[in-house]
Formats: structure tokens, sequence, C-alpha cells
């Protein structure tokens, strides 16, 4: 990101009016039913993509490099409302795709995209062929949409009212599905929802999920919901835009990866079959015992205790909400 931070202040103007109008912005996300989220300015998208950009990128190369056996088989992606295009040079550190679709209503954000990928990924061998659809997702037609892959929704639901309204259609043409949310409860509910209009078109959950059936042991919960936290080194750049003090942030998220057909790569079939649940609680540790909460349909609370097993007591006492526990 150093690269692109650079050539951004290079290229871009950053003066006290974008970055008020960057803070204007990161107001409106708080409330996006409320208050207008759209970006029309070059210079605000650039900075955008080095703060918040930065920080989802972070969530997403968490996620692809958890999943990266499904990942790796990746060649084509439609990211609806993908912004600068965070997806796309988040999976270029482990891959090459053939090609990226972004579709994206904020022509300010396509330009940076666009002039991003001419700098730092069409020089590539093999190269990425990168193009864009501007508009509005909720209005376009699924014929439109190019077959693909994946089709991504990273922080897109959160911003607006109806916002899954015609997934089923948006879907059409993919075999694998991935949305990203704030970690709050109204993202994890986009997830719910979307999760159970993607099961009746015949997906089936790949990640976090390792219950079966379709079965959340957190959807009617009153006190939780299933996110988790990535811890992200903020540059020095990034803390001056967003009047950081810390060198670091956590950002919660909640995510759903899902597919149409079988995942059958060995390190997911190692995964299968009741082995490897997710942690889904903050694990609460102990000098004797570490317990904590996993997605299962059964047998959901574990307690590994340190007189019964010190190896497993040892490895357990550094998992974090997220990881995943092998019994």
């Amino acid at each position: 990101m150093d690269d692109i931070e650079e050539f951004i202040f290079a290229n871009y103007l950053v003066d006290d009016t974008k970055k008020r109008d960057l803070e204007d912005l990161f107001y409106a996300y708080q409330s996006p039913a409320l208050r207008n989220t759209f970006v029309d300015d070059p210079g605000v998208a650039a900075l955008y993509m080095l703060t918040k950009g930065r920080s989802i990128m972070g969530v997403m190369e968490k996620i692809i490099r958890q999943n990266l056996d499904v990942f790796n088989d990746v060649e084509s992606v439609v990211d609806f409302g993908g912004g600068p295009g965070t997806f796309l040079f988040a999976l270029s550190k482990f891959k090459t795709l053939s090609k990226y679709t972004n579709v994206e209503q904020s022509d300010a954000f396509i330009g940076v995209m666009n002039v991003l990928v001419e700098e730092f990924l069409s020089s590539s061998i093999p190269h990425v062929h990168v193009d864009s659809i501007s508009g509005n997702y909720l209005e376009l037609e699924s014929q439109k949409i190019p077959a693909n892959d994946l089709c991504v929704f990273s922080y897109t639901f959160c911003e607006g009212d109806n916002s899954l309204a015609g997934l089923s259609g948006l879907v059409e043409n993919s075999k694998m599905f991935l949305i990203i949310e704030p970690g709050t409860p109204s993202g994890f509910n986009n997830i719910i929802q979307a999760r159970d209009k993607l099961i009746e078109e015949g997906f089936s959950a790949i990640a976090p999920c390792t219950a079966s059936n379709g079965f959340c042991p957190l959807r009617d919960s009153n006190s939780d919901w299933c996110h988790f936290i990535e811890r992200l080194d903020r540059s020095r750049v990034q803390k001056h835009l967003i009047k950081g003090e810390l060198g670091y942030e956590d950002e919660k998220y909640s995510y759903l990866l899902m597919s149409k057909y079988p995942i059958h790569s060995p390190a997911r079939l190692r995964r299968s079959g009741g082995d490897g649940k997710r942690i889904i609680s903050r694990p609460d540790i102990t000098k004797y015992s570490v317990s904590f909460d996993v997605c299962s349909e059964k047998d959901g609370h574990i307690v590994v205790k340190k007189r019964e097993n010190k190896g497993k007591f040892k490895i357990m006492k550094k998992s974090i909400r997220g990881d995943l526990y092998s019994s």
C-alpha cells in the first residue's frame, strides 16, 4: 500500500478541502440511509482508498488468506459497488485474475481504479482485464451482468435501504458469492437475509459457517452476532487523514462466502465432516481452561482443560474469535 500512497499524493490534489470532504463522507457512513455517501470528486475517491479502502483491503486479505484454496480457483469477478477496486487489489496480492468487472455508480471511484490499475497491475504478465459498468447495481438487468466465478458485495448492502432487492437476479450468473459487512448487528442481519435468499437459489455456505443444514447458532441471539475483528496497522498518512491517535485499528466485520457447487479441494475436505468448527465467541481463558462457543448445530460450547490436554490447551490459549477449532 505504501507505493499506492506515494502515487496518490504525487498525482492527486490533497488539501484541507479534500480532507474536510473525506470527514463528511465518514460521518455520512454512520447513517448512510439519512446522509449522502455518493463520491463525485476524484481527489476524495483517492483519499478514500488510503483510509477506509486500506482497512477494507486488510479485511479482504484476511478472508482470502483463510480461504485461499477457494480463491485460487477464481478467474473472473463481478464486484457490485466495488468503489476504487479494493477487492481487485486485495486479491492481486495472492493471484492474477483473468477478468474483473466493477459495477459502480461513482465515476470518480471508477476513474481512480483505472489509474491505479494502469500504474500497478497492467505491467504484470499475465495481467487482468479490468472493466466497469457505471450505474446503480439495484437497477442493473441480470442479462447485462457477465458470467463470473465470484460476485462480491463489500460494504455495499449497508449503504442503503432495500439494497438486498433483486439479489437473486444479480447472482444468477455467478458460481460463488462473497458479502462483507460492518461487524454490527445491522451488518449481520444483512448477512442472514442474503444467506436465506441464496440458500433458496441453491447456494451453500463455505465460510465462516461450519454448522450444517443452514443452521446459525447466533441467528436469534439477543446478546451477540457473528462478527470478527482484524487488527490493522495504520500508516502515518492514514493516521493523519482520519485524525487517529493509535498506530492501529480494530476493524470489526461480518462476512459470508457461498458456492453453487461443491468445493473439492483437499484443504476444504480436511475441514469438513464435523472437524474444524468456527469459534464464534471471545475465548474465556483462565490458568486452567479455555472455553468458547463454536458454529455447530450441537455441542456448541467447548471447554479445553489444561489437565486433560496440555498441548491443546497451549494452542487454544492463543486462539481468537474466527479461528477454526479442530477436535
